[in-house]
């Protein structure tokens, strides 16, 4: 005896409605790895630049007191060799030095007179002057900088106003006390 056939129009919707269905879950299953990957190069590159900085900071640390103290000679060359070929040339790899710094995304500041800001600058001293009060004065160390991080604070001496202002003040305020 034959067995009844089954209806084939009503199994082919079913299977067709299942079918869409896996579809759309392996389409939204698909959008949600793609998004977790992009999101994972992302943090990748974050991370990779993050060590980069790191390791650049590292460096530089490292170099800082040698590129201090190329520049206190650069400041204190005698004037008899001032024209003297071996000194300009001396003069350009120092420049060739900061340009390399600058290529690598770290810059130094000087902020001669310049606002003290604790954030930016190391005050070693505050000295009377007849610049403003917190006004820096003298830089004595230039600062580092990778993009706009502080790697190294300027290191500075800073006005603490005039004396001669401040007497004459209270001079007067004296003198109109005794009046």
């Amino acid at each position: 005896m034959k067995k009844p056939l089954k209806k084939p129009v009503s199994k082919s919707k079913k299977s067709s409605v299942d079918y869409q269905q896996q579809i759309g879950e392996l389409t939204a299953h698909l959008q949600r790895l793609q998004a977790e990957f992009e999101n994972y190069k992302k943090r990748e590159a974050s991370e990779r630049s993050e060590i980069l900085n790191t390791a650049k900071a590292a460096v530089l640390s490292e170099l800082m007191p040698a590129l201090d103290n190329f520049d206190r000679a650069a400041m204190h060359l005698p004037q008899e060799l001032e024209d003297n070929s071996w000194a300009k040339g001396m003069q350009y790899v120092g420049q060739q030095l900061l340009d390399i710094l600058e290529n690598m995304g770290i810059s130094t500041y000087k902020p001669l007179g310049e606002k003290f800001d604790h954030s930016q600058h190391e005050a070693l001293e505050h000295i009377e002057s007849d610049k403003p009060p917190e006004t820096i004065v003298e830089v004595l160390t230039p600062g580092y900088k990778m993009g706009e991080n502080v790697i190294r604070p300027a290191t500075v001496r800073v006005s603490s106003g005039s004396s001669k202002k401040q007497s004459s003040k209270d001079d007067n305020n004296k003198g109109e006390k005794n009046e």
